[in-house]
């Protein structure tokens, strides 16, 4: 309890020295030096189109806005032929003006890939950058995902057999058809079944396939094998490596898989499986 005493009542005399400091010192405000240009952002969100051509604006900034300033950037693009910007490596700042617009433009993009697009400050604009504020995005990375057209491509009765034994299903779930392709999806089918939220899923990424000839599907997955993710399970297709747990059943109409899946990314776990029957819209059936 002492020692406690002594705290507080060092405490009391703090406050009172520091209730009785010169209120008429204050510190200087800074005021960042140079133009200190920066992208606004360095990481935007992927933008999504089914067109092929788009233009997305760019944000470039500075911090101060007295007179007129010209900006040299750089760019790198995922593909040749699909990229330009109106600015052409120089975009100039206007007297009183903080904000300047790069307007990118793709065209020629194709169905289902994904493009990006990287500007970048030049050494100069970097080297000159603020070192007391240093808060400049010297890069901004553009995403861009050329979608397909989606169109109705019927509906199917889902069930899965991975969150429990016995199947739980359900119907007049969602396919959608990617307009010239054989390329369809069940549109977030594990919603459908359990719900959006509270004790079912939040996020139901849902599942591509692409429909053949003889009747028979093929999944589709990514370069990790991941066929579709149910919030933090991941359906992962790895039939290179262990065929004997990745497989497809095609009976008419009916299809039935099962393959591998992870859960928060770690381990791989056996019984992940589900079935679909094609109901409406079905290609075999006309």
């Amino acid at each position: 309890m002492k020692i406690n005493k002594i705290l507080f009542g060092l405490a009391i005399a703090m406050v009172g020295v520091m209730t009785s400091c010169n209120t008429d010192v204050e510190g200087v405000t800074y005021s960042p030096s140079g133009q200190n240009v920066s992208f606004e952002t360095a990481a935007p969100a992927t933008v999504t189109t089914s067109e092929t051509s788009i233009t997305i604006p760019v944000r470039i900034v500075r911090s101060v806005t007295s007179g007129a300033y010209t900006a040299n950037f750089t760019t790198e693009a995922s593909e040749d032929g699909i990229f330009t910007n109106d600015a052409n490596g120089a975009v100039t700042f206007n007297d009183g003006q903080g904000v300047a617009i790069i307007n990118v433009k793709a065209d020629n993009m194709k169905k289902g890939v994904d493009y990006t697009y990287t500007l970048t400050l030049s050494e100069a604009e970097v080297a000159a950058r603020d070192t007391i504020t240093n808060k400049q995005n010297a890069s901004v990375v553009v995403k861009i995902h050329s979608d397909y057209n989606w169109v109705s491509g019927g509906a199917c009765t889902f069930v899965d057999y991975t969150f429990t034994e016995d199947g739980a299903a359900a119907r007049n779930v969602p396919i959608q058809h990617a307009e010239g392709t054989n390329l369809y999806r069940i549109v977030q089918p594990f919603i459908a079944v359990y719900g959006k939220g509270g004790n079912g899923f939040s996020t139901d990424t849902g599942i591509q396939f692409t429909y053949n000839a003889d009747n028979t599907i093929d999944l589709v997955y990514d370069a990790d094998g991941i066929v579709c993710t149910a919030d933090q399970f991941d359906f992962v297709w790895v039939e290179k490596y262990v065929p004997d747990y990745c497989n497809i059943l095609c009976n008419g109409n009916v299809y039935q898989a099962s393959m591998l899946g992870l859960q928060n990314g770690d381990g791989y776990y056996g019984g992940f499986a589900f079935a679909f029957q094609w109901t409406t819209g079905w290609p075999g059936q006309q």
